[in-house]
């Protein structure tokens, strides 16, 4: 896309958060569907899924002045490492499918608290900013604790969370563009 086009696409608030969701909710069917894919598979999967979803979140920091966050970019960053890093070394096993994954979502969630948390005295919407981060955390935590969970186990996990994650990136990207039209955003 040119720069006028991304720059259009992310004018409207929400419209970052939709786009996260919508891919996050094509990852998590297309890992559905493919319940018996290799790890390999999964691992370039997840890899394309984080890349993405970090370049969608450094790029809302540049095109939405306003609402900046070095949290977003932090969360981002992390997300196009995690990817790099999966797509590197794609011949990783269950247990180290499951420490990358889990890392990346430790920290991605706990980023995603603290963005909520420095929002909730402008963005309505906060709260579910604040579950998202809360659900992407607890995630992570459980993926650590348990990494030989296998891969099909890991798999409808991740399916799981990136679904559920992606509707409530959805619902929330819709209030903040009802709350745009009702109000100005960052107003005080």
């Amino acid at each position: 896309m040119s720069d006028t086009a991304d720059r259009r696409m992310f004018k409207t608030p929400g419209t970052a958060l939709l786009v996260r969701g919508a891919l996050s909710i094509v990852f998590g069917l297309l890992i559905l569907v493919l319940p018996s894919a290799t790890a390999f598979v999964v691992v370039v999967m997840f890899g394309f899924f984080a890349i993405i979803d970090g370049i969608t979140s450094v790029a809302h920091y540049f095109y939405d002045p306003a609402g900046r966050s070095r949290w977003s970019v932090a969360g981002g960053l992390i997300s196009i490492a995690a990817g790099i890093v999966a797509i590197a070394w794609p011949g990783l096993t269950a247990a180290a499918i499951g420490v990358l994954i889990g890392l990346w979502a430790l920290v991605l969630g706990i980023s995603q608290i603290v963005l909520a948390l420095a929002a909730r005295t402008f963005v309505r919407s906060w709260g579910i900013w604040l579950l998202i981060g809360l659900l992407t955390t607890v995630f992570g935590i459980v993926v650590l604790a348990n990494p030989g969970l296998g891969l099909l186990g890991l798999v409808a996990m991740l399916a799981a969370f990136a679904i559920v994650t992606g509707l409530l990136l959805i619902a929330s990207g819709i209030g903040l563009r009802k709350l745009a039209h009702t109000q100005p955003l960052y107003g005080h």
